[in-house]
């Protein structure tokens, strides 16, 4: 062959090449032709243990990308672009294929909002866990009772209910159970600081206690004003050797044994024989009755000084503190007598609708 033909027959392959590679630089860098448009951010969910692929996957099973080869051979040039976050990811339109994967190899971490309220349980943050992040609640049960986790984390008893303090968190939407719980102590930690601590050394409780007294604590009356003077209540009814009768306590021993019919007058309850049920044994329960807010921690640690032994509802709205037991039963038949006004006055009314 004429070495003139060979030279042809390179300079055609090399200004084909170039044709190609040329195409498909516009093509994967400065073109949106391999994405879709569409009005709204599509959200994709990138979850933990995903592959470059099951992305690419993802992508195109949710209508953002038309092929997957462009991006699969984008990987090949930019290998470091491969390591793209767990996350929910809002994606525009009319990307092109780089753009599209520095998009999300260079976002935050994405993170959900969270609320525990007052003095939920820890079956409610489960619930709230599994709604919310990209675990489920059944593994956040297991992880609240896993010993090494406790071991880890420093908590000195059978699960996490007590530091789950109530609050709204921002976390991040990827996290594993065990991740979410070490998130959550690690909050309640920063607030339980050294001086919180030496305070309930010098009071003679333990970390365990001081979140057991406070979950009570929180039970017993949402009011911040009626906190400290129930927290003094308690102590002094510790100090005096009696039983600290708590209803949430025995509440709380019916719901463990999935027993709660949700009247706390049903006279099982009260006798139920759970270590939890301040009716029957003394002291302190084996653990938190609920996650308490900062406000009914402080209020456990800094009580007001009183003498009072008993309180009760006054059927307003708040308690009647009294010293003796005389005097707390007049208060009890105010407010039983409160109770029987309120369901007279519905009774009245419901018959007035039947009408």
């Amino acid at each position: 062959m004429p070495l003139r033909y060979v030279i042809r027959a390179v300079v055609v392959f090399f200004a084909l090449a170039l044709i190609v590679l040329t195409a498909g630089y516009i093509y994967l860098f400065k073109s949106s032709l391999n994405t879709f448009e569409y009005d709204e951010p599509k959200l994709i969910k990138i979850h933990r243990g995903y592959s470059y692929r099951d992305i690419v996957n993802e992508l195109h099973k949710e209508g953002v990308i038309k092929y997957k080869a462009p991006m699969l051979f984008l990987a090949r040039l930019m290998p470091e672009t491969r390591q793209i976050k767990p996350g929910r990811y809002y994606v525009p339109s009319g990307m092109t294929c780089s753009e599209l994967v520095l998009f999300l190899y260079s976002r935050k971490q994405d993170e959900a909002k969270i609320r525990i309220p007052d003095g939920c349980y820890g079956w409610d943050v489960a619930k709230l866990v599994g709604e919310n992040l990209d675990t489920d609640s059944a593994s956040f049960m297991q992880a609240f009772t896993d010993p090494k986790l406790l071991k880890e984390l420093g908590v000195d008893a059978p699960n996490f209910e007590g530091y789950l303090l109530a609050d709204t968190y921002n976390i991040p939407w990827a996290l594993t159970a065990e991740d979410a719980l070490r998130f959550f102590v690690g909050k309640f930690r920063q607030f339980y600081n050294d001086s919180l601590r030496a305070r309930a050394e010098r009071m003679g409780l333990t970390e365990l206690e001081v979140l057991t007294l406070a979950s009570i604590v929180q039970r017993e009356t949402g009011s911040t004003e009626e906190m400290p003077i129930v927290a003094g209540v308690y102590l002094n009814r510790l100090k005096k050797g009696m039983k600290l009768q708590a209803d949430p306590t025995f509440i709380y021993a019916a719901i463990l044994a999935n027993d709660y019919d949700g009247n706390p007058n049903t006279p099982r309850h009260r006798e139920r024989d759970s270590p939890y049920n301040t009716y029957k044994y003394s002291g302190l329960p084996p653990g938190p009755i609920g996650n308490p807010t900062r406000e009914a921690i402080l209020a456990t640690l800094y009580p007001k000084k009183t003498d009072y032994l008993f309180f009760v509802a006054t059927g307003y709205g708040g308690h009647n503190f009294s010293r003796t037991y005389e005097e707390h039963r007049r208060y009890a038949q105010l407010y039983y007598a409160r109770r029987q006004q309120v369901r007279d006055s519905l009774a009245r009314a419901e018959k007035m609708q039947m009408k």
